[in-house]
């Protein structure tokens, strides 16, 4: 019973220094101080001594002390916080605010539950965001494999140890000290496999968390698409809506509507029209409802198009570059007429293609949005998809727009000029003011 006695107590301190094994998700961070107080954070120092040698290489002059964090989540992201809180103070212009560290992020839910798997919230760093879910993951199952093995191992034992007590009754010793042997030699192997790969490379049993530059949201309108929309920034496209709008009002009060029948202009997607300079400002318009004849509506590819207002409906399929507006579907009636552009096809919901000269109602589907030309084509040097390189859209090329195809982009002279979808609308100025006539 000697060595069944040896087994069990080397089996028992192997297993409690098995927990102690450096296969971990490591959390290091070595945080480099400047003497204005903002600081910044590396992550390939080893030890404190390291990550000293490499602030001070980092920072050369500017170097004032560092900070060494290890296996201490806490007390990491109370440094890291410390840090951030010190660029804020010290640089008014940092990307890192306040609002960001309170974003939360989503943290993986396992479809069947292992103990010993767990998730840390991802932290943000400086300006990036730290996942350790794969350090974690890997981390926690292999404490999950240390138990299962411990279990099998355990079972083995008391085999052995039962084939070896009923040995003298004409059993095999020998077999059963094989089988001992054997299990308690496969989960030392186990346990101290990272041991081995410690020795090969310490990278390989402390896993670094993912760093992923943080990019703070914002909120983009397609307004500012191209050069269909006002190509400014978010800041100032707040004050071009208040502007739109206040031409909008101007153009309501004071401005002429000759639509009869009661009927207003609507939207032919169902969403306002794009505020911007493009249309508004520039060609002379200048920000006078008097002068703006034009407008955009963002759509995508394949989109209906609908009817603004009661009419009659015509189309022509655009055959050269003569023509910006690429395939043109005309409606008139109501008072009004209106050419809208970069059709893709003329049928209606069920694809059924509508003759020119048909009677249409407000907010009947009266074709499908195109708009995109297809990579290789060669518009016009003067058109600003030539300058923009817009012909870039592959698959299959639309050919018949009397038909709706499966497709996805157009030839140039179909398309017409423009970065991509959306729903150009020219006004006749025989129906009024075109502002005048939008339909709140």
């Amino acid at each position: 019973m000697t060595i069944i006695r040896f087994f069990s107590s080397f089996f028992i301190l192997v297993f409690l220094g098995s927990f102690s094994l450096p296969f971990v998700a490591k959390a290091t961070s070595c945080i480099c101080y400047d003497k204005q107080g903002s600081c910044t954070e590396i992550f390939t120092a080893n030890d404190e001594t390291t990550c000293d040698a490499n602030c001070s290489q980092q920072l050369v002059r500017n170097y004032a002390n560092s900070e060494y964090i290890t296996n201490d989540p806490e007390k990491e992201e109370e440094f890291s916080n410390q840090c951030i809180q010190a660029n804020l103070s010290t640089k008014t212009d940092t990307a890192t605010s306040t609002e960001d560290k309170k974003t939360d992020f989503i943290t993986p839910i396992l479809g069947i539950n292992i103990p010993t798997i767990s998730f840390s919230k991802i932290a943000l760093k400086n300006q990036y965001l730290e996942v350790n879910f794969i350090g974690e993951y890997i981390s926690g199952l292999y404490k999950f494999l240390i138990g299962v093995a411990m279990l099998v191992t355990v079972i083995l034992i008391m085999v052995a140890g039962v084939q070896y007590v009923t040995s003298s009754g004409g059993g095999n010793v020998g077999e059963a000290k094989k089988r001992l042997t054997n299990a308690v030699t496969g989960f030392v192997l186990l346990m101290f496999v990272t041991i081995i790969l410690y020795t090969i490379n310490p990278a390989l049993v402390f896993f670094q968390p993912l760093k992923i530059k943080y990019v703070q949201e914002v909120e983009l309108d397609k307004d500012a698409d191209g050069e269909e929309g006002s190509g400014v920034s978010s800041n100032s496209l707040k004050d071009l809506k208040k502007q739109c709008l206040d031409v909008v009002k101007q153009a309501q009060s004071q401005g002429t509507c000759n639509m009869t029948q009661g009927q207003k202009f609507g939207s032919p997607t169902g969403k306002g029209p794009n505020c911007g300079r493009h249309h508004w400002e520039d060609s002379g318009a200048n920000w006078q409802f008097q002068n703006i004849k034009n407008l955009d509506y963002a759509a995508v590819w394949g989109e209906e198009i609908k009817a603004p207002f009661d009419g009659i409906v015509s189309y022509q399929k655009q055959k050269d570059t003569n023509n910006r507006c690429g395939n043109r579907i005309y409606l008139k009636g109501s008072g009004a007429e209106i050419t809208i552009c970069h059709a893709k096809d003329f049928t209606n919901t069920s694809g059924t293609y509508i003759t020119s000269g048909t009677s249409v109602k407000k907010g009947d589907t009266i074709g499908h949005l195109g708009g995109n030309c297809c990579a290789g084509q060669s518009p016009p040097g003067d058109w600003s998809t030539a300058k923009g390189g817009w012909c870039n859209k592959t698959g299959t090329m639309c050919t018949d727009p009397e038909k709706n195809e499966s497709c996805s982009c157009q030839p140039i002279e179909q398309a017409g000029n423009t970065s991509g979808p959306h729903v150009h609308v020219s006004w006749n100025p025989v129906g009024g003011n075109l502002l005048a006539c939008l339909e709140e």
